[in-house]
Parts: structure tokens; C-alpha cells; sequence
């Protein structure tokens, strides 16, 4: 698929209907700006609604380093499986 945009004199752009619905964002949403390999990629921005539920198994008694080693681990889980759980 190829689609265009054009920039205004603000240097922005209108993301085209079809690109809209495939990234699921609508207005007030925020999209990310990457480069990789070369390429620019958009992607939705991460919310903290992303993280709702993280924690919930994660015991009391731990300390604040295996924590974060479980939150970093759990993160990049979700990462790796595309926002998934």
C-alpha cells in the first residue's frame, strides 16, 4: 500500500483514513516517530492504560530490585508480542 500526505507550511501532516484505521488512533490520540533500518515506522505511543494490570501478581515482599526485574521482564514481554499480553 502506498499512500501520501501532504505538509503544510507547520510541517504537518493529515494521516490518511486507511493509516488511521491501521494503527486503530483517532483524534487526540499520539503516534510515534521511528527510525529503523532506514525507514521511518509510526506506531500508536504506549499509555499508561498499556500497563493497567502489570503488578497485580507481583508479591509485596519483595524487594524494590526484583521488582523492577519483573516489571522490565513483563514489559518487554509485552513488547515483543506486539502490546499483547
Amino acid at each position: 500500500m502506498a499512500l501520501t500526505a501532504k505538509i503544510t507550511s507547520k510541517g504537518q501532516i493529515t494521516l490518511p483514513k486507511e493509516v488511521r484505521k491501521l494503527l486503530n488512533v483517532q483524534e487526540g490520540n499520539v503516534v510515534v516517530f521511528e527510525k529503523e533500518d532506514n525507514k521511518i515506522v509510526i506506531k500508536p505511543a504506549r499509555t499508561l492504560r498499556d500497563f493497567k494490570g502489570l503488578l497485580k501478581n507481583i508479591n509485596t515482599g519483595e524487594t524494590f530490585d526484583g521488582i523492577r526485574e519483573k516489571v522490565k521482564n513483563a514489559v518487554g514481554k509485552r513488547i515483543i508480542n506486539g502490546g499483547k499480553n
